[in-house]
């Protein structure tokens, strides 16, 4: 990995000056958003556990599995903070911001898992290949560009910024992640409209849900810079959560009971 003089030069000016990464307000109100979003991302996990212990369905295993590596990827990035803000240990930081995406990407690559075998089972496999591929194109890239170092990424402000070349690459090879899922439930959700109108009031909301996920997680991960994106995370668990606890008024609402 190469030498980023770049990097020594922001950590020794932070030593001295005593910069700290919660000193601006966009970062206390990304830290609180983070925390509303955790507290709603145990009750999740909770629930989705909760019903698949009683129905074994793998719809339900898939979401609960990218709910916990979400988790994991917000504690690697937690620590890839530390390391490069107060710890000063650049190889730490590049290679907990590598797990970082890695949990990120399978906490993404299960949510749309998830859509289609709600939505439209038939189409599984080959959207599976599909998005397989575009996973392996997505690890090998970001993994050799955050190991080779400049000019293929830099740390700038403490956060790791892949070049221009790199950032397109990985803006183009998410944006299936996120078109696939919102399209499935919308398009799911117009088609059962007149049989089945509470599945397409849930479906509604469930698409809302992954937008502003979707928003929250790949923005943040293609550009950096925009940390306070992840405020998107709070509607977002909010809304997984009322559609998989599914409360009584929420049934009352979306018109599954009187």
């Amino acid at each position: 990995m190469s030498v980023d003089w770049f990097y020594s030069l922001q950590f020794y000016f932070n030593q001295i000056f005593g910069t700290s990464i919660l000193s601006s307000p966009i970062e206390l109100i990304t830290l609180f958003s983070l925390l509303i979003s955790g507290i709603f991302l145990v009750g999740i996990i909770h629930a989705l556990y909760t019903n698949y212990k009683e129905n074994k369905l793998i719809e339900t295993l898939l979401f609960l599995v990218g709910m916990i590596c979400l988790i994991f990827a917000a504690i690697f990035a937690i620590l890839v903070r530390f390391s490069l803000t107060n710890w000063g240990l650049l190889g730490l930081g590049i290679l907990c911001t590598i797990i970082t995406n890695l949990f990120a990407l399978s906490c993404i690559l299960l949510v749309n898992l998830f859509s289609i075998r709600v939505t439209f089972p038939r189409r599984y496999t080959i959207v599976l290949v599909i998005l397989l591929i575009l996973s392996a194109i997505l690890v090998y890239t970001g993994v050799w560009a955050a190991v080779q170092g400049p000019p293929y990424s830099r740390v700038i402000n403490f956060l790791v910024y892949f070049s221009l070349d790199f950032m397109l690459i990985r803006s183009l090879g998410l944006v299936p992640f996120v078109i696939i899922p919102i399209s499935l439930f919308f398009y799911y959700a117009k088609k059962v409209r007149g049989e089945q109108r509470a599945h397409s009031n849930r479906s509604i909301w469930l698409g809302l849900g992954i937008l502003c996920f979707s928003i929250a997680i790949l923005v943040a991960s293609v550009n950096p810079s925009l940390q306070f994106i992840q405020i998107f995370y709070v509607p977002a668990a909010i809304i997984f959560y009322v559609c998989f606890s599914m409360p009584d008024w929420f049934k009352r609402r979306i018109g599954m009971t009187d």
